[in-house]
């Protein structure tokens, strides 16, 4: 037989070249594995027991000469000069995975290593890292992690096979040689398991020499391997191991991994899903349960899909990625037939016998390399898809982060509803507490003598509220209308407050502990007129998932989000920065360097000292050492202390260089906080050449920038105005009321890849297509916007078109 196997000839075509479609209809005819017959007395990987370690007799061997004079072997299929062991340093590898300067990578990693956060190293090491953006620095910490991560995983895979004794010499470079945890689990997949795999159980049976010899085309006639022994009672029986075991040969070989690397980034893969037979049988019991979480017709658009992978969307495969959890679809990723044939052409040139090389590889695709292929193609697109949901997510949680706060100003917070009636929470300027109750304002019909219209009015007038938040949940627009109607307001203006999240926090112990005893329903009013007086301060409080302002957000790794989020608010927190005296526990644990048990103790010495009067004596709090005290100096603020600069976002160790360029350029900085301060300074450094005084004072032109920014920000400015503008449309009221061609007024709400989503304050958001947004114009979360309502096709959807951004 294998005489026979071996004449065999096989012709191999690849006429396709890389830059066409991998589908076509006429194809050339190739020699895909699927086309290769499998091997009969396969071993299966469920079969019971292990088999006994049986090595062919004695008598068998001395027949047969072998030949190990050929270094071509699964052993070292590189030159003995080659170095398998990253010796690479850190710096270097992120530097070739992110494409940046060496010299970079190296400053970020020994900033790093030095306990620098990323907050401070955007705000106060710009030049170490040649002035890259925080969004970018996220994306260098990220990849840094990845590679930290990498690295420890291929030391524990090391030790686990080394302790376990199936390490060889192989194995360990081809996991030494891994760019990626896919290429680790490639290799280590097998092995790791307490049953043997197919080529452990082959080599068992004292083949594995036998097929070394034969890979690099010595002859062995397969009829004198036969023994007694159940498992090598047949040529096919021994032909089958023979074959896994070089499978298992040529798939760990350190260059047949990089010749697939480099195919798998030249193959133009193509992802294909379509609706499960589940999911169509009609549900005859109504009492049992669906086994999906949705609607299967949320899927329709991809119950006959397919798209090349390159050109699939983020939001397309974490849909399909969902529906397939939800068993509603099955996915599966096309592979094109010239992968296999350049692979097996690679393999050819690395080992002498054809046939074996052609059965081997066969075999490996089919078991190992396809599946691989297709998990490794579908990894991709999910993390590309994950990051682009997690960087739509911070995008729009930092822009909501920094709302504009309204300063100063007592305010009244609705939370508005039917039969629950209106929660009403009053606060003062500081944001204290000044007053919570329920009102139930007939909002069905119009009462004259409505007694929550007297209610209300003698609380505006005894608290002399200057501000409304009005919450935009259940009954917002009945509300506003209600509160028009009655002119209970009078001129006080009113301020549309998203309220997604309050009524999640007013259950939260954090919420139990800064109110005792107070109802879960008065603390959701609180926190919306919170949220307009400092809606930094209060957003803080929310699980950021449930703020409503992501993409598939409860699809995505909690670990994953709960980073990118974690170091989206330090970034925002620090970099608008606290004051240390007033600053709640949830703002102080958010500043770069501090955590929960830090933020603690400052509040603590911060009540037992009556506040702090210089930065410098943030050092007098327990736990708090130079390396913490330099990463959130910067960030807490000391207003009205002894030092003035302890009020600006200056750093301690740049005091000197301040105050002599205050000197310089004539100005004295005890009036930094003046109004015309900032205007003083404005007039000095018009004409000033940066880069000459930063040379005179000893200082790098971004410290110098910084310090200039500074002395020329202004205080907060009055800006009711631009809150207190009409946000919806008020002859609409409702979904029903809506007709084609409509203008509308609103709010965008969420801003995705494909789109952004619109309040118009009719209960239920529209979505503006992108390409409905126009040619220049790109809406930011909490723009005010003007739409037209346009033809939807599925019902119950808001299809909108914009119109123009009105702020």
């Amino acid at each position: 037989m294998a005489d026979s196997i071996s004449k065999r000839k096989r012709k191999v075509q690849d006429t396709e070249k890389e830059s066409e479609v991998p589908i076509m209809k006429n194809k050339p005819r190739t020699r895909s594995p699927q086309n290769i017959k499998e091997c009969k007395g396969n071993i299966k990987s469920k079969e019971e027991g292990k088999l006994d370690d049986k090595v062919p007799s004695k008598k068998m061997k001395r027949n047969i000469e072998i030949d190990y004079s050929d270094k071509t072997t699964f052993t070292n299929s590189n030159d003995d000069s080659e170095n398998t062991v990253i010796e690479d340093d850190e710096a270097a590898i992120l530097s070739h995975i992110e494409k940046i300067p060496q010299k970079l990578a190296h400053n970020f990693i020994s900033l790093l290593s030095q306990g620098c956060t990323l907050p401070f190293i955007a705000r106060y090491r710009k030049e170490a890292v040649d002035f890259l953006m925080p969004n970018r620095l996220q994306e260098l910490f990220e990849s840094y992690q990845n590679v930290t991560q990498l690295k420890k995983k291929i030391k524990s895979v090391i030790e686990t096979l080394r302790k376990s004794k199936k390490l060889t010499p192989d194995v360990e470079k081809s996991i030494l040689n891994a760019k990626s945890l896919p290429e680790i689990d490639l290799v280590y997949a097998p092995l790791k398991s307490h049953s043997l795999s197919l080529a452990e159980r082959a080599r068992n049976l004292g083949l594995e020499s036998y097929a070394v010899a034969m890979l690099n085309g010595q002859y062995i006639d397969l009829k004198s391997l036969c023994t007694d022994d159940e498992e090598l009672s047949s040529v096919e029986k021994v032909d089958t191991h023979i074959t896994h075991i070089i499978a298992d040969i040529i798939y760990k070989d350190i260059k047949v991994l990089e010749q697939m690397r480099k195919l798998k980034e030249e193959t133009r893969f193509i992802i294909q899903s379509s609706r499960t037979k589940s999911s169509t049988k009609v549900k005859v019991d109504s009492s049992k349960k669906i086994d999906s979480k949705s609607d299967p017709e949320t899927y329709e658009l991809y119950f006959q899909w397919s798209c090349p992978c390159q050109f699939v969307k983020p939001h397309q495969i974490l849909a399909i990625n969902r529906g397939e959890d939800e068993k509603i679809l099955s996915v599966k990723v096309i592979i094109p037939d010239w992968f296999y044939n350049k692979l097996e052409r690679f393999c050819l040139t690395l080992w002498k016998s054809k046939h074996w090389v052609c059965k081997g590889l066969g075999d490996a695709f089919n078991r190992l390399i396809k599946p691989w292929l297709s998990r490794q193609v579908r990894s991709d697109l999910t993390s590309v898809a994950q990051k682009e949901a997690v960087r739509t997510f911070t995008t729009n949680l930092e822009k909501y982060l920094l709302t504009e706060p309204i300063k100063n100003r007592t305010i009244a917070g609705l939370d508005p509803g039917f039969k629950a009636g209106c929660k009403v929470g009053i606060i003062n300027p500081n944001g204290d507490k000044i007053e919570v109750c329920t009102i139930h304002p007939n909002l069905r019909q119009n009462n004259q003598h409505d007694p929550a219209v007297i209610q209300l009015k003698y609380l505006l007038q005894k608290y002399r509220v200057e501000l409304i938040g009005l919450g935009n949940g259940t009954a917002c627009r009945e509300t506003e209308s209600w509160l028009k109607a009655h002119h209970v307001a009078g001129n006080i203006p009113i301020v549309i407050v998203p309220e997604q999240g309050a009524s999640i926090y007013s259950i939260s112990k954090e919420a139990q502990k800064e109110h005792p005893n107070m109802d879960p329903n008065l603390i959701s009013a609180l926190s919306i007129a919170r949220r307009v007086l400092d809606p930094l301060g209060e957003l803080i409080k929310v699980d950021p998932k449930n703020l409503g302002v992501g993409l598939y957000q409860h699809d995505i790794p909690p670990k994953m989000m709960e980073s990118a989020l974690d170091c989206t608010v330090e970034k925002v927190v620090s970099l608008v920065g606290v004051d240390i005296n007033t600053a709640s526990p949830a703002m102080l644990r958010r500043i770069a360097g501090l955590s929960e048990g830090r933020a603690k103790k400052i509040l603590a010495y911060r009540q037992d000292n009556g506040g702090f009067t210089t930065r410098a004596e943030i050092l007098k709090v327990s736990g708090i050492g130079k390396t913490t005290y330099q990463q959130c100096a910067g960030f807490l603020r000391v207003v009205g202390g002894t030092e003035p600069l302890d009020a600006t976002i200056i750093h301690p160790e740049s005091y000197n260089i301040a105050k002599l360029f205050a000197k310089k350029i004539g100005v004295n900085i005890k009036e930094l906080t003046q109004p015309h301060f900032p205007q003083l300074v404005e007039s000095k450094v018009y004409t000033l050449d940066i880069e000459k005084m930063s040379k005179d004072l000893g200082s790098d032109i971004s410290t110098l920038e910084l310090i200039i920014g500074a002395f020329k920000q202004k205080t907060n400015e009055d800006n009711i105005i631009s809150f207190c503008r009409p946000v919806y449309s008020l002859n609409v009221q409702g979904v029903d009321q809506l007709q084609e061609g409509m203008t509308l007024t609103g709010v965008v709400r969420n801003v995705v890849p494909f789109g952004c989503f619109v309040d118009c304050g009719i209960g239920e958001n529209g979505l503006i297509h992108r390409s409905k947004l126009g040619g220049s114009q790109t809406p930011k979360l909490g723009d005010r916007v003007s739409v037209t309502v346009i033809p939807s096709n599925k019902p119950k959807k808001i299809q909108l078109k914009l119109e123009k951004i009105l702020d």
